[in-house]
C-alpha cells in the first residue's frame, strides 16, 4: 500500500522535498545577506562619523583663526588710534 502511494506520487514527493531544500537555502542566504547589509551599514556610519569629525575640526580651526584675525585687527585699530 505505502509503496503504491510512493510510486504513484513520486514526482509530487520529489517536488515537495526540492521545494523544502530550496526554501531552507534561500532562508540561509537571506540571513547572510542581512548580516552583510548590517555590517556595511555600521561601517558606512563609522566612516561618515569620522568624515564629519574631521570637518568639524577644520571648521573649529577656521573659526579660531577668524577670531584671532578679528582680535588682531581690533587691537591694531585700538592701539593705532591712541
Amino acid at each position: 500500500m505505502m509503496w503504491e502511494v510512493i510510486s504513484s506520487h513520486w514526482h509530487q514527493i520529489l517536488f515537495l522535498i526540492t521545494l523544502i531544500v530550496v526554501a531552507v537555502r534561500l532562508e540561509s542566504e537571506v540571513k547572510n545577506l542581512r548580516k552583510d547589509v548590517e555590517d556595511i551599514t555600521k561601517r558606512d556610519t563609522y566612516v561618515e562619523t569620522v568624515k564629519l569629525r574631521a570637518e568639524v575640526d577644520v571648521l573649529n580651526k577656521q573659526t579660531s583663526a577668524l577670531w584671532d584675525f578679528c582680535n588682531k585687527l581690533r587691537d591694531k585699530f585700538t592701539n593705532g588710534g591712541h
